[in-house]
């Protein structure tokens, strides 16, 4: 079955608390992601001037992610040096991690630091990049994050078809590799990429927005296990 896992690029820790609260008990994993305002131009909860108090208070221990007993969460870095960012993030307790290969990284760091925690480490491609390039990356993570949408960092983007051949070529030259779709997934969009191969959808607003998620995450399964 397709796993449906909500995203967000929260303004403040309250936007992650109410959107999370919204999907407890719906979904097992929530990714946040985390704009820098630099590699992309949005930015997000913990990024913000004055959020780091509050984020550190995560990190060390005080205070948890929201509803951090009944949900697995996964980062996935919109930023530069996300090596710098990882450590405090798996202090904070989540189990996946993805950087973008087209920001300034140092994979053999982040490899390291997420084999030392048992942490999934995935690669990002944005919508364009040649997947040949996850060739470097191959041995070094468990997961591929591809863009469904042109400009990432903000929600209600629209979207965009190349990532379905960019699904399709990742499935034909790592034919074991877990896909997920970021961007633009909803009831309509969702039949296409587990057609061309996704195993894993990250719809932000289509559920996040809506009036009842419940139903909104009930029909992306419904119309993926049909088709």
């Amino acid at each position: 079955m397709i796993e449906i896992i909500p995203s967000l690029p929260a303004r403040t820790l309250e936007e992650l608390r109410a959107k999370t609260g919204s999907v407890v008990g719906l979904v097992s994993t929530f990714q946040i992601d985390v704009a820098d305002g630099v590699f992309v131009e949005a930015r997000s909860w913990p990024m913000n001037p004055g959020d780091a108090e509050q984020f550190q208070r995560i990190v060390s221990g005080k205070e948890t992610l929201p509803f951090l007993d009944e949900l697995s969460y996964e980062v996935h870095f919109m930023a530069h040096d996300p090596e710098a960012l990882l450590p405090n993030w798996i202090s904070a307790g989540v189990v996946r991690a993805f950087f973008h290969v087209e920001a300034r990284h140092d994979f053999n760091a982040l490899k390291a630091i997420a084999q030392q925690s048992s942490i999934e480490l995935g690669a990002a491609l944005k919508i364009g990049t040649p997947i040949e390039i996850l060739d470097t990356y191959r041995e070094g993570i468990a997961c591929v994050q591809l863009m469904g949408i042109d400009t990432i960092g903000a929600q209600g983007q629209p979207f965009d078809e190349r990532v379905i051949d960019m699904i399709t070529a990742v499935r034909a030259r790592y034919p074991d590799v877990t896909i997920q779709v970021d961007g633009s997934v909803n009831e309509v969009t969702a039949v296409s990429l587990v057609r061309a191969g996704a195993t894993k959808l990250a719809p932000g607003s289509y559920v996040l927005s809506s009036d009842d998620p419940k139903a909104a995450i009930d029909t992306l399964k419904h119309v993926t296990i049909l088709n």
